[in-house]
């Protein structure tokens, strides 16, 4: 069997007493696309920011490359080639395009491969290559959201952590975006993937897991998840939106 690229085990974390995280474990291979999948608070955003280093576990270890990691500062787990995408896009909004994306390639790793890293992205984001002199403040929500996932890119990551890419955008944005991440997957990065939208999300993972109050309470392939009666009761809303899962993949 292949080595995992990410392991992580037994991830504990509170705030101020209050446990977010309890024991959460699981694995992301090389180049696998995996989705963590749970309603708000169920630590889902708190497990990636404990990957991204951006938080210590106060229990448990995170192994990345067959390397422990769960020292390391957020700077140091970027160097390592993992990078969070975090919610609610954040771009720099009074910086341009290109300005944004240079601030992705700060990392050693990515500033050896910048010319590369750039040519790859505005490949994958066409729009944005039209638009490097634009403030990203001025875009809409789903090109604020391109040019956030393009600035992740831009840290030549081997793992890319993206937490609710499709929060906020419209339809038509939504679909854009998972199209992407398709694009994405195929190139041979590693993704987590953080989304509320979780029809969308098991059609184009590997596997998911599926939080509740901080652990992990069900695991499976994309598809074993999207026919699991649990988790279209609790998540899918299938039966409001008239879809047969049957006829789905």
């Amino acid at each position: 069997m292949t080595a995992p690229l990410l392991d992580a085990e037994g991830l504990a974390f509170a705030y101020d007493g209050a446990i977010a995280v309890d024991g959460v474990s699981f694995e992301v291979g090389p180049g696998e696309a995996v989705a963590l999948l749970g309603a708000n608070g169920a630590g889902k955003s708190t497990t990636v920011k404990l990957i991204a280093g951006v938080l210590k576990p106060q229990r448990g270890r995170l192994w990345f490359d067959a390397l422990d990691v769960t020292a390391l500062p957020s700077h140091a787990v970027v160097e390592r080639g993992v990078t969070l995408v975090p919610e609610g896009r954040l771009v720099f909004p009074r910086l341009s395009v290109i300005e944004n994306l240079q601030m992705g390639a700060y990392a050693r790793r990515a500033k050896a491969n910048y010319a590369s890293n750039l040519a790859r992205v505005l490949a994958l984001f066409p729009r944005l290559a039209d638009r490097l002199s634009q403030a990203a403040g001025s875009m809409s929500g789903g090109e604020q959201q391109m040019v956030a996932i393009a600035r992740g890119l831009m840290s030549d990551p081997r793992l890319l952590i993206l937490d609710e890419p499709s929060l906020g955008l419209m339809p038509k944005a939504v679909n854009e975006l998972f199209a992407l991440i398709q694009t994405i997957r195929k190139s041979g990065v590693a993704l987590i993937l953080v989304e509320q939208n979780v029809f969308q999300a098991l059609e184009v993972v590997d596997r998911g897991y599926v939080l509740e109050k901080g652990r992990v309470t069900l695991s499976g392939t994309g598809r074993q998840l999207l026919h699991n009666d649990k988790v279209r009761s609790s998540f899918l809303g299938l039966w409001t939106r008239g879809l047969d899962l049957s006829q789905s993949r």
